[in-house]
């Protein structure tokens, strides 16, 4: 009886050991191999990075003094405070309320959108024109889809989860989520950065596999991880902050940031710096660039904010580049701890004014659980940061607020103001 537990002991001894030693070796090859992590830099792009002088032989290095990560492995390793248990506690198991406990109501794309209360479908497929001109549509998180000069841009393109596993960054549920699928072709796909909730391998995959983008303008080391799942390096351009490129009909050319002209069907872009940090892996942070972008047609001028903390750096881009018709505004995923990451919802507001926005499209909310705040929280406090802020200003520097359902087009002079979150539960 005793040789036989004992046995019984030995074999499950053995078999924990084993599983322990299959995890191990799994999980090693996965955040050795995985393709979500991205690739390296080439020989090219390294040595653009070396002459940037935004790099100090090591790193890339924001503008202004910063604290650039959210959560550091350190407070792991040598324990974590009560503040720090809290954040991870309410990571881990969210208080009631926190997320959306049904699915977010959203419009439908690619299918009429029934409803009086609905706007005119439209059909976002490649044989139809999916948008107007000076037509935006919010489609989640940080992905806005618009037409300018005749070409469809998209920023950072997420359709899945935030997150290199199967496990946490979940999107939350809509009644209409958006896909890849249901995206015309894109002429131009800019990125921020590389953090898995603003560069989505899976959705760079399917852009390429359906045949639906045209040209990617991505930050300094971002190729690496573009041409690793499968997109050609003649169709990437990588941007230090403050270069700028012209995009016409013709094949995409380097255009000084201050060109003043544009033709009707040309664009210039120009890569901006934010004040955040980058990295896809749990070390090797901010070995690839990080920012935001001006986007500029004959008719409006565009911002897209990417992600980052407050800094007068706004107020410098508002006035070599602004006054900007609309400006996507990071508004979300912000806590005390790194707001010199990510703004608070009241920076988020004053870096509206400073940009010399006329409308701010909140973006970066409603989508993942990436904070500690309730869901609702960022579109809330922005709105009545823009209110306060209006009654500071002249009339004519007063921001308009813009506040779609995802899925919903819009125009600038027909702007969605619904408070819409508040009937959701």
């Amino acid at each position: 009886m005793i040789y036989l537990l004992l046995l019984i002991v030995k074999w499950l001894l053995i078999f924990i050991v084993t599983l322990v030693v299959v995890i191990a070796v799994g999980t090693w090859l996965f955040l050795k191999l995985a393709p979500t992590f991205g690739g390296r830099p080439d020989a090219e792009t390294l040595a653009r990075i070396k002459a940037s002088k935004y790099f100090n032989g090591e790193t890339f290095v924001n503008l202004v003094p910063t604290h650039a990560t959210t959560l550091d492995i350190d407070d792991v390793t040598d324990g974590v405070s009560p503040e720090e248990s809290n954040i991870l506690k309410q990571f881990l198991f969210p208080p009631k309320g926190k997320n959306p406990s049904r699915p977010i109501a959203s419009y439908r794309l690619g299918k009429p959108q029934a409803g009086a209360k609905q706007p005119t479908a439209h059909k976002l497929t490649l044989t139809t024109q999916p948008l107007a001109e000076g037509e935006f549509v919010w489609l989640g998180h940080s992905t806005v889809l618009f037409r300018l000069a005749g070409k469809t841009i998209i920023t950072d393109p997420v359709f899945h989860r935030a997150s290199p596993a199967p496990i946490g960054g979940k999107p939350f549920a809509m009644t209409h989520a958006p896909k890849v699928a249901d995206l015309p072709f894109i002429d131009v796909v800019l990125i921020s950065h590389d953090h898995y909730d603003h560069l989505d391998h899976k959705a760079i995959k399917q852009l390429m596999r359906q045949k639906k983008a045209g040209h990617f303008y991505a930050p300094l080391g971002v190729k690496a991880h573009l041409v690793l799942w499968g997109v050609p390096d003649t169709m990437i351009s990588e941007f230090d902050w403050y270069e700028a490129m012209q995009i016409a009909s013709v094949e995409p050319s380097q255009a000084s940031a201050t060109d003043a002209l544009l033709t009707e069907d040309a664009l210039r872009v120009v890569f901006t710096p934010t004040r955040h940090f980058s990295g896809r892996r749990i070390k090797g942070h901010r070995t690839t660039l990080w920012g935001s972008w001006v986007v500029q047609s004959a008719t409006l001028n565009v911002y897209f904010s990417g992600d980052g903390g407050y800094s007068s750096e706004f107020a410098n881009i508002g006035e070599r580049y602004g006054p900007f018709d609309i400006a996507f505004m990071e508004d979300g995923a912000y806590n005390e701890r790194w707001r010199d990451v990510h703004m608070l919802p009241e920076e988020s507001a004053q870096a509206g004014f400073d940009l010399q926005a006329k409308v701010v499209l909140p973006i970066h909310w409603g989508k993942f659980d990436l904070s500690t705040h309730h869901w609702r929280d960022p579109v809330r406090r922005i709105k009545q940061a823009v209110a306060k802020g209006n009654t500071q200003v002249a009339v004519d520097k007063q921001i308009k607020l813009a506040t779609p359902r995802v899925g919903e087009v819009f125009t600038l002079d027909k702007l969605p103001t619904e408070a819409w979150w508040e009937a959701e539960s």
